[in-house]
Parts: C-alpha cells; structure tokens; sequence
C-alpha cells in the first residue's frame, strides 16, 4: 500500500536549528511523515548526521545564521536543493539570562539578531518562493508573554517575532500562505542545560556546573503542571502547523500547562 502524500507544508521544508533540540525533533518528525528538509546550523558533524540517516532526503547546510551574509539566498538554496519549497520552519536561537543593569551589548545584540532579526529576513525569503499553500512556522516562546527577571532581550525578539509572524501571515494570504508561531514553555534541550551563572560568576568547577544545572532543572520542572518538555512535543506542533491549511496568525502554546 502506498503511503498517503504528505500535506502542502510539509514536503519540502527549510528548517534552521536543525542539528539539534526542536530543530532536529522538527526534521525527524518531518522525514518519518515523507517529507524532506533542508537542515541549517552551525555544527556541521550533527547537520551530517541527519543527512547521513537520511539519503536523499535530508540535504545539511551549515551556516551562522547571525550573519547576514549567511542568510543571503538561503531560501533559495533549500529550494535548489529539495526541487522546490513549500514549508519554513525557524527553529534557530538562543538566549542568555541577564538582569536590566547588567545586559551586555553583545548579547542584546546576538538575541535580537538572531531570535528576531533572522527569522524576519528568512520569512521574506520563504515569502517569495513558498508553493501556493505552504507554511512557515516560527518557534517563539511563553517568555513573549511571560518574562522573567533575567529574559528582557529575548522575551522582547520573542514578542517582536509573534508580530514578524502575523505581517507574515496577512501578507501571504493571497497566495493561501500561511505563518504561524508555536510558544514553548521549557523544553529539555542544551540550551537548558546550560549552567546559569549569577551575578559577579566567572566560571564553574564540574561538579558546581552539573549540581547547578540539576538545580535548574528541577526548578523548571516545578513550574509545569506536566513538567518539561521534550523536543518532539514542540515538533509535533510545529509539523501540524505546516499542514494546517486553514490555520493562519496563530500563537499555538505548548508549555506543559505552565501560563495556567
């Protein structure tokens, strides 16, 4: 029996942060329902291992998407490589927990640019090339409406990024495309498991990192009512969202019951 065709969204699919966390749950979500994808990141060992699972269908392109000149013709490029495009999916990010007085330059900088600034230029890219009825989904966060003490920079992209969507959206209507976002409350990924440092920390001995982050850890958990998350719950609707043919501007939150 042949399998049932993949929906418009999800066939050929451009994905940042695909080597590793939500981006790589995304991929491999994408790959098992049929479709294929182009994976972005900036470590190519785990980009080629995907590819390497995946012959074929699974194309790795590495790049520092906070580069500009790294985003140039990206879009492009994924379509080359999949024979067309008809599904975007910004996963790439990253954050870094400073309090107001102490937020540095350079991560203001790299937070804005690459959780607001990217996703806003890629989705201008994937507007232009997107097939009729495809999908662009962008991974924000509960922290857009939520913020805490030390997540002025990134709860400020993440905000900025749910309006990046819906222009998105309004101005790909016409053509019966669709942007969404998915809010995620804490996910189990690296990015959580890095040690958080306090105020005046330079470093951390091994064993202070790994009880701190255990600490960390344990905290997060406690704010879900289902505790952490894992990546495949967030790609899960992310690749519903793709394929969702009447499903436009929406801020779909997956946060374990934690805003309740």
């Amino acid at each position: 029996m042949n399998s049932p065709t993949p929906p418009t969204g999800t066939r050929k699919v451009l994905v940042t942060g695909g080597g590793s966390g939500i981006g790589l749950a995304v991929c491999e979500a994408l790959l098992a329902a049929g479709g294929s994808v182009v994976a972005v990141g900036r470590r190519a060992g785990l980009l080629e291992g995907l590819a390497a699972r995946f012959p074929g269908r699974a194309h790795a392109l590495r790049r520092d998407l906070a580069d500009a000149r790294a985003r140039d013709g990206l879009a492009a490029e994924a379509a080359r490589l999949l024979g067309g495009l008809d599904g975007f999916v910004h996963s790439a990010g990253n954050v870094v927990h400073q309090p107001p007085g102490h937020i540095t330059e350079e991560a203001l900088r790299s937070q804005l640019e690459l959780n607001l600034v990217a996703p806003l230029r890629l989705g201008e890219q994937a507007l232009a090339l997107l097939e009729p009825g495809g999908g662009m989904v962008f991974i924000s966060s509960t922290l857009a409406h939520k913020p805490v003490p030390t997540s002025a920079a990134y709860s400020a992209a993440k905000a900025g990024l749910l309006q990046v969507m819906k222009t998105l959206a309004l101005a790909g209507a016409p053509r019966q495309l669709r942007a969404n976002a998915v809010l995620p409350g804490v996910v189990d990924t690296d990015m959580v498991r890095a040690p958080r440092l306090q105020l005046g920390e330079k470093a951390l001995s091994p064993d202070e990192a790994e009880a701190r982050v255990e600490a960390q850890l344990a905290g997060l958990a406690a704010l879900h009512p289902l505790g952490l998350g894992q990546p495949a719950h967030v790609a899960e609707a992310a690749v519903h969202l793709l394929g969702a043919p009447w499903t436009t501007g929406a801020e779909y939150v997956v946060d374990g019951g934690m805003l309740l």
